[in-house]
């Protein structure tokens, strides 16, 4: 990880230092979400590497977090084609040594409905998990998700309506506490079956 001197200009290293505390814990908290919390960790300081290095680029005020996102997940993308070389590498040397148990951040126990929730998201194609994420797990509006993922807030409003169709049929049956199961009797009464 490289370092960052923010010596060289006092209007652009104020810019920057304000940019970084308003944001960090957003930008960090997409990467946690996502992945582990040492990539998490590397991740966040690569995206807030990026933005120094094209602070002319980044966009003031509302336009700031969506363009931190857009580079988040160029970020995320690089980090999972590094770690799908390695684990290529790891599988062809597999027979050489065996494998490490997981690290205490990989093992977690989840209740049978966060399971559900969980298996019904992975489920989706990747763009529709994203487009969900932004909105649920980051707060984002439409406007800001297309800004985030680079398209217009119709495209966002479609594929976010087309996401939650296919999570909620992912979610078809689960047994989720507080939620009836789908054909019960209440469903019946509602009209929804």
């Amino acid at each position: 990880m490289a370092s960052i001197d923010i010596t060289s200009n006092s209007s652009q290293s104020q810019r920057f230092q304000t940019l970084y505390r308003a944001h960090y814990e957003q930008v960090y908290m997409y990467f946690k979400r996502r992945t582990d919390i040492e990539s998490a960790r590397d991740g966040t300081a690569d995206t807030f590497l990026v933005a120094w290095r094209r602070l002319d680029d980044v966009p003031e005020d509302d336009g700031t977090l969506p363009w931190l996102y857009a580079t988040a997940r160029r970020v995320l993308s690089n980090q999972w084609r590094s770690r799908r070389r390695l684990d290529g590498l790891r599988d062809r040397l597999r027979s050489l040594r065996s494998e490490p148990a997981p690290g205490p951040e990989a093992v977690v126990v989840r209740a049978p409905h966060i399971e559900a929730v969980a298996e019904a998201l992975e489920d989706l194609r990747e763009p529709d998990r994203e487009v969900i994420r932004l909105a649920e797990w980051e707060g984002l509006s439409h406007a800001e998700i297309g800004a985030a993922m680079g398209c217009s807030t119709h495209a966002v409003d479609q594929r976010m309506h087309r996401a939650l169709k296919r999570f909620a049929g992912n979610l078809d049956g689960a047994a989720l506490p507080g939620w009836p199961a789908h054909g019960t009797d209440v469903d019946r009464q509602e009209g929804i079956v």
